[in-house]
């Protein structure tokens, strides 16, 4: 696999020659990418699985639990994990837990950047306690995000990641360019023919998709971002019931070690994980608190903290302890 210089979350000189011209352009995809894309195929379900929405703007303050989810959800309100937690009185809590084993740690480390995003704490499976409350919060996201309601639908979602993904949308956008016979041009030359393009949707895609090619950069190797939602998944569908703890965790193993054999640190994968984060927002990084800015500043402070999850043996044996 080719391995991605340090840091994905700049893309070069193309971004000065975009942001004077194709800034309404670009505004106009990127405003609606989660919408776009479950219009993509007509299948909301598939779409779902494809494109989780993991923020979203409050649309009030209150008391929220999982009908009141499910009430803002009918007023097409967004709410956040996040909102969530700190009214249900779970987030930043310090439990005397038993600690879990590295293997099942390293698992949760995999996906800890939006555990902590969240205000949950990276060291319990899924990030949360297991109470009903929090049960029905998890069922309910996984239903308005994922599209997700029972363990039929759960594995069709894990086994969509597992084989396409991101990484697959990322392809077809290269193929597109090919065929447009864009993808080789220099930078100039592409921005003066891509503009001639009917883009429908998600242009910013296209611009990350033809930079990855000009820097060798292969659509597989944002699997990260696909693998790390994977086994946060497992999680979650533990908490909810769909599979029990010793399935759940022979899937984390079995998924983990797909990341292992990809990447060589957790720095690597992270950086494929943002990569692939980027390609989703089609996000520019056209200014300072751009979604994937944000997003990698949860990871910097994260991976600064004295007990955080990235002290793990990235190549530590990963074993049945459960």
């Amino acid at each position: 696999m080719k391995r991605h210089k340090k840091n994905s979350l700049l893309i070069g000189k193309l971004v000065l020659l975009i942001l004077g011209i194709l800034t309404t352009v670009m505004v106009t995809g990127c405003a609606s990418l989660e919408e776009a894309d479950e219009k993509d195929t007509g299948k909301a379900a598939e779409a779902a699985r494809e494109d989780v929405q993991e923020e979203s703007d409050s649309g009030s303050s209150g008391q929220i639990n999982a009908s009141g989810l499910r009430e803002r959800e009918r007023g097409r309100t967004s709410v956040t994990m996040a909102d969530l937690l700190k009214e249900s009185g779970n987030g930043d809590k310090t439990k005397d837990e038993v600690r879990l084993p590295d293997t099942v740690l390293w698992f949760n480390a995999t996906y800890a950047v939006l555990t902590y995003s969240n205000g949950c704490d990276w060291r319990l499976v899924s990030g949360f306690e297991r109470t009903e409350e929090n049960v029905d919060i998890i069922k309910a996201m996984l239903w308005r995000d994922w599209n997700v309601l029972d363990r039929e639908s759960a594995l069709e979602t894990v086994d969509s990641l597992v084989m396409q993904g991101h990484r697959e949308k990322c392809r077809e956008c290269m193929e597109q360019l090919e065929e447009w016979k864009l993808l080789d041009l220099g930078e100039i030359a592409f921005l003066e023919k891509f503009l001639e393009m009917d883009v429908d949707e998600n242009p910013a895609r296209y611009v990350i998709a033809y930079y990855m090619h000009q820097n060798g950069i292969e659509p597989e190797y944002m699997a990260a971002w696909d693998l790390c939602r994977v086994n946060q998944l497992y999680a979650y569908y533990y908490m909810c019931g769909f599979m029990d703890y010793e399935e759940a965790m022979d899937a984390s193993l079995g998924n983990s070690l797909i990341l292992q054999e990809k990447y060589e640190s957790w720095e690597e994968m992270m950086d494929a994980y943002m990569l692939g984060y980027q390609f989703w927002k089609g996000d520019l990084i056209l200014t300072e608190d751009s979604p994937a800015q944000e997003r990698y500043r949860y990871y910097e402070m994260l991976r600064d903290r004295e007990d955080n999850p990235y002290t793990l043996e990235w190549k530590m044996e990963l074993e049945k302890s459960w």
